[in-house]
């Protein structure tokens, strides 16, 4: 497993464990619309990271395939609308949605700062 494999899967798990710990604070602070509309948003940022992951995998491996740069533009074409789609559904929402969306550079930074962390240590 590469470096860049072994980060981004941290980063990815970090996320995960950003998002289970969001769903039930948004329940227990502002309730359970609250809570799902964190809860799709956050499942769209997670999905969106893990796809930008698995791209920079693929272009690491130096695979030519027509699908290397169209692929960069459909996530977030379909990042765009799910994200539309939810808020729509949960108009009234948007504190929720910004956290869900946020989230995977929430996860970069904390992920970050740890690593930072672990250096310093070292």
């Amino acid at each position: 497993m590469t470096d860049y494999r072994q980060k981004s899967n941290r980063i990815l798990k970090c996320a995960l464990a950003i998002a289970l710990l969001g769903v039930p604070a948004f329940w227990l602070t502002r309730g359970p619309t609250s809570s799902l509309a964190f809860a799709c948003s956050a499942l769209i940022g997670l999905g969106s990271l893990w796809a930008l992951a698995r791209g920079i995998d693929i272009l690491g491996q130096g695979k030519t395939h027509w699908l290397k740069g169209f692929g960069f533009v459909v996530r977030f074409l379909v990042y765009a609308l799910v994200l539309s789609a939810i808020m729509k559904v949960y108009p009234d929402r948007s504190f929720e949605l910004f956290w869900g969306i946020f989230l995977p550079i929430l996860a970069i930074g904390l992920e970050t700062l740890i690593a930072y962390y672990q250096d310093a240590r070292t």
